[in-house]
């Protein structure tokens, strides 16, 4: 394991690592409930990273720590790396998101010509996800303009109509780029992000030329851990195929907050693009707008690939950010997850423990999407923490739960991460716990929780 303590960047002493030593137990419960390989962690607010470590391993078969510095795969988080190359162009008044993208391509097939790349980084273009078929992933290509060309199918939909994710429509905002800055995309991003951003463990994925520095990939399937095949990102890296670090994706948003990018240019980034019915997509220029379920208002965006989850997400009233890399596909919703280490590292002087040796009888029901199952169980405290258990065979077998503040927030350990739960003991012991990724229009925890507990007497 590799820390990075409280103020550095580069040391680490006994006394940081007991500061912290309650986020390391909730991240090794992490790995175990969700059988993960390893994953990284990074944590900055003001512009200066508080905390990075790395947990597991990067490589099993050859007995690979993670570390802070391992290079792991961004997945779809390399849009909003794309993303804040478009910011600093519009800041610079080289890229109207409003114009149409023939202004910057000169070679863009005509169906694709007005769209305009607000729309491609907001999912409205009626571009699809990706090109047909599979064989065009097999190549190792050259340039942008080779993967844009791809795409040969007519838009889904009228631009602004609707909502459809698309991983090519990034090709086409790289060709924006090297239009409107003269630049390839890959020099300009090099030169013109990762330097000044000091983002220096980020680059293009080249499977040719993957060293041990670089995390295996893995996948979950039926819960059990399988070695992933290495597949070539070259047709899709602006959208999903860069190798970074958490501690260099919370750099990045530095440039957020620090006039890298301009303030009114930030504010347009985050705002959420509106359809031509009137309905709000909470995505604005890539960035997701959301809620956790503390209140808070994150930006934020996640990512799954082939042997990748990541996320990073951003505070913007508490300038804090967060990323999470993990080297593993995996059914983690990593959002919540990240919401529940921010909560704990920023109450990390202030755990309100569960209460001392409590054993309680409980009925707990979970609220599947196609059915609702009751099981029978006990949930037990040990001071600081406690475990949950149950007669399922799945997910809620046996879990650890983790105070993350003194508010009567917890995080339940599961196969699917972190789950936001609310505990109370007022008479008796009630729970509830809940199940949310992104998009949310308000404090998820004002929806139907997906699990519920309360104590009961047994005869």
């Amino acid at each position: 394991m590799c820390t990075i303590p409280l103020n550095s960047q580069s040391q680490s002493n006994n006394n940081d690592i007991n500061e912290y030593s309650e986020i390391e137990t909730v991240a090794e419960a992490f790995m175990q409930q969700t059988k993960i390989p390893g994953f990284s962690i990074a944590i900055s607010k003001n512009g200066e990273i508080l905390y990075a470590k790395g947990f597991g391993y990067a490589t099993i078969e050859q007995h690979i720590k993670m570390e802070t510095t391992t290079l792991l795969r961004t997945a779809s988080v390399a849009k909003v790396i794309t993303a804040t190359a478009i910011g600093k162009l519009v800041s610079e008044g080289k890229i109207d998101l409003d114009a149409p993208i023939k202004n910057y391509i000169s070679y863009i097939d005509e169906k694709y010509a007005n769209i305009t790349s607000r729309q491609l980084a907001g999912h409205t273009s009626g571009l699809a996800h990706r090109p047909n078929g599979n064989s065009y992933k097999k190549k190792q290509y050259q340039s942008i303009k080779e993967t844009v060309n791809l795409m040969q199918a007519s838009l889904l939909f009228d631009p602004d109509t609707d909502y459809k994710y698309s991983t090519h429509a990034f090709n086409l905002l790289a060709a924006v780029i090297e239009g409107a800055s003269g630049k390839s995309y890959i020099d300009y991003m090099n030169d013109h992000i990762f330097k000044p951003l000091q983002m220096t463990q980020t680059a293009a994925e080249n499977i040719e030329k993957l060293s041990k520095e670089n995390a295996s990939l893995y996948y979950l399937k039926n819960e059990k851990l399988h070695k992933e095949k290495i597949t070539n990102a070259s047709y899709k890296i602006p959208g999903a195929g860069f190798r970074s670090t958490p501690s260099d994706l919370v750099k990045m948003m530095n440039g957020y907050t620090n006039g890298f990018i301009s303030k009114e240019v930030v504010k347009e980034m985050f705002k959420s693009h509106q359809l031509k019915n009137g309905k709000k997509t909470n995505v604005g220029v890539v960035w997701r707008s959301s809620y956790d379920a503390f209140g808070n208002n994150v930006l934020e965006h996640a990512g799954s690939w082939r042997g990748a989850r990541t996320v990073i997400v951003h505070y913007p009233k508490e300038q804090l950010n967060i990323a999470i890399m993990i080297n593993a596909d995996c059914p983690i919703f990593i959002e919540e997850t990240a919401h529940n280490f921010a909560q704990l590292f920023r109450n990390i002087k202030q755990i309100q423990p569960i209460g001392d040796h409590i054993k309680e009888d409980i009925k707990l029901t979970f609220n599947a999407s196609k059915k609702i199952e009751v099981f029978n169980g006990i949930f037990i405290t040990n001071g600081t923490n406690g475990i949950l258990k149950t007669n399922s065979d799945g997910f809620l077998k046996e879990n650890p739960v983790y105070s993350v503040d003194n508010q009567n927030n917890y995080a339940l350990a599961t196969y699917y991460g972190l789950l936001h739960t609310n505990l109370i003991h007022k008479p008796k012991l009630q729970g509830k716990a809940y199940i949310y990724s992104n998009r949310n229009a308000s404090n998820p925890t004002l929806e139907k929780p997906a699990i519920t507990f309360e104590a009961v007497d047994i005869d």
